[in-house]
């Protein structure tokens, strides 16, 4: 089915859908801006990439969609773990969306929330134990 179709049939009435007076926003996994809008959409687009918060909280979690999948439902979405650097994940990103041709217009959204998520986890430092003062 053509991706504008799909637009069509799913614009007004999804399950990730939000309405808060006359704004419409998006919590689908793969949507980068929130906006629910045919661009940003990862249930239209055949390509479509997202970026979370680990499930340990000790780095990024790159989701993609494969095009070549899309009518296995359970094949569809890769998930993909960062966490040995920053500058090392934005590295990886960076060279996933220009060397594959995948959604170049997405890239420095890509790059700016993985950058403030990452911003955003604090390393716990391992503060030596101080001896008792009797």
């Amino acid at each position: 089915m053509s991706n504008f179709l799909v637009w069509d049939i799913v614009k007004k009435n999804n399950c990730f859908l939000m309405k808060r007076g006359s704004e419409q926003f998006s919590k689908d996994p793969l949507n980068m801006k929130g906006k629910n809008c045919f661009k940003y959409s990862g249930l239209v687009q055949k390509k479509a990439i997202g970026i979370k918060r680990d499930r340990a909280n000790k780095g990024i979690a790159f989701v993609t969609k494969r095009c070549d999948k899309l009518n296995k439902p359970a094949q569809t979405v890769v998930r993909t773990n960062f966490t040995r650097g920053k500058r090392r994940t934005l590295q990886k990103i960076r060279n996933f969306m220009c060397k594959q041709n995948y959604r170049r217009e997405l890239k420095m959204l890509a790059l700016r929330r993985a950058s403030a998520l990452m911003k955003n986890q604090k390393q716990i430092a391992a503060t030596p134990a101080q001896p008792k003062k009797n």
